[in-house]
């Protein structure tokens, strides 16, 4: 069974840098923040159903953090570790571990960001474990800029318990404003899809996502494409919902109050699949898979507490 993990959030306005300045599009009158755990599930990594009634299963870290931009993954100790955006401060990220998906514990914020001063905030963390250096590669993205959007790059950090970490390091300076990464490995290379975040009248509309590729999960990454999505996309996730199928990419229409999905052989040319369905106000999330006696375990359980 495959797991969507979410926050729910319907945005009001959208962003755009006019000559003048910075400026709120109106989208719609309709505005909802929901900055909580969510979780559904799908058989097929197409159709997704929310768990729960689409209502929150952990509703913030340590009764205190919200949780934006969640990323679940089991680690090599059996533990479901999540990682969100928000934490004590704008440069802190949330943590929680799990057994089952339904009891969190070791809530906390981490100071992600050590030693980097200009880095003004830490968005959308993820991670993998590195076999070849036994300990977790984390990555998220941080600005230098005066918004979270503006002038950032990729960064990472290195943990073999997710309490003490190496000094953040710049992993992907494309020479522009880039957030919301995520990577797998691939045909002995290892792919990192992110958002172009340029737009403005200085550079025009991109907010898409682009492919970059390396030799190892620690880089050097090469930017290899130019968009692989429609524009205004954000938070890529990546998966296969079976050996033979093709990698599925789901991201998140933010300022349409929409997902998507796209599909690809090669992870560089990309297709819409259009029948893709997703929980409502789903924003930017993770994917990845469980077992079914754990799906029916999360499952029972919520049930129960309704």
């Amino acid at each position: 069974m495959w797991i969507f993990s979410y926050f729910r959030q319907i945005y009001g306005g959208r962003v755009e840098v006019t000559p003048n300045g910075i400026e709120t599009v109106p989208l719609t009158e309709e505005t909802m923040s929901a900055e909580s755990l969510h979780l559904a599930y799908s058989q097929d990594g197409v159709i997704w159903t929310p768990l729960n009634d689409n209502k929150p299963v952990l509703n913030s870290i340590a009764n205190q953090y919200i949780i934006r931009d969640p990323f679940i993954r089991k680690g090599l100790d059996g533990w479901f570790h999540l990682l969100s955006t928000g934490g004590a401060t704008r440069r802190d990220i949330g943590y929680a571990r799990s057994r089952d998906l339904i009891v969190w514990e070791d809530q906390r914020s981490i100071p992600i960001i050590q030693g980097d001063e200009r880095a003004r905030n830490a968005w959308a963390p993820e991670f993998h474990y590195d076999e070849a250096q036994r300990n977790y590669f984390v990555f998220w993205s941080s600005s230098y800029g005066s918004e979270g959007w503006d002038d950032s790059r990729i960064f990472c950090s290195r943990t073999t318990d997710f309490q003490t970490f190496t000094p953040p390091t710049v992993l992907l300076d494309a020479g522009y404003t880039i957030i919301d990464a995520t990577i797998v490995p691939a045909n002995g290379q290892w792919y990192m899809i992110f958002k172009d975040e340029r737009f403005g009248y200085k550079h025009g509309e991109h907010r898409f996502m682009r492919v970059a590729s390396a030799p190892a999960l620690g880089g050097p990454y090469t930017v290899l494409t130019d968009a692989i999505t429609p524009q205004l996309t954000e938070g890529p996730a990546l998966y296969r919902p079976n050996p033979n199928a093709p990698w599925h990419l789901a991201y998140d229409y933010c300022m349409a109050d929409g997902y998507g999905v796209s599909i690809s052989n090669d992870l560089l040319n990309w297709t819409i699949l259009p029948e893709a369905t997703f929980p409502a106000n789903a924003r930017h999330g993770s994917i990845f898979e469980i077992t079914d006696a754990e799906f029916e375990h999360a499952q029972n359980a919520l049930s129960h507490n309704q």
